[in-house]
């Protein structure tokens, strides 16, 4: 199979890729990382030295494409199913991608910071940076409530 999707199915990043995979090319090997495992570990960071998630491989084109809008914009280009994926107007293909952004680094990135931070041990724990997190979702949510339903979009 010339598709190999490297995941984990706790990843919020990761679904992202895997709706767009099912809605283009449908056809691809689903590959759960487990950093517990050390030959599991071991070959994610030999295909992506980065150690992120997710990461799709393209045997057919010798194609490793890591980060998730990265991915997403390849398989329009390169396995396009009956789903159109982006917008073919140019300004609205821009509103996606912007949205796009928008929701992981202000809404997704605070949420991993206070969700992690509550896993980790007692005298780890980042109380400025969750302080920050939790400071910057309200702001990210009233932006998001304001622009939605302006755009059309029902919020709520």
């Amino acid at each position: 199979m010339p598709l190999q999707f490297h995941y984990h199915p706790l990843s919020s990043y990761c679904w992202k890729v895997l709706i767009a995979l099912y809605e283009t090319c449908g056809l691809f090997e689903p590959r759960i990382i487990d950093f517990g495992d050390e030959a599991s570990r071991t070959a994610f960071f030999k295909l992506w030295p980065i150690g992120k998630m997710p990461v799709l491989r393209d045997d057919a084109r010798d194609a490793t494409v890591a980060e998730t809008s990265i991915i997403i914009e390849y398989l329009s280009r390169h396995h396009p199913g009956s789903t159109r994926l982006l917008p073919a107007d140019p300004d609205l293909a821009l509103r996606a991608r912007f949205l796009d952004r928008f929701f992981d680094l202000y809404v997704m990135e605070p949420m991993i910071k206070i969700v992690t931070d509550k896993l980790r041990p007692e005298d780890g724990h980042d109380k400025f940076g969750v302080d920050h997190a939790r400071s910057r979702l309200p702001v990210a949510y009233a932006y998001l409530e304001q622009q939605l339903p302006a755009a059309g979009w029902a919020v709520g």
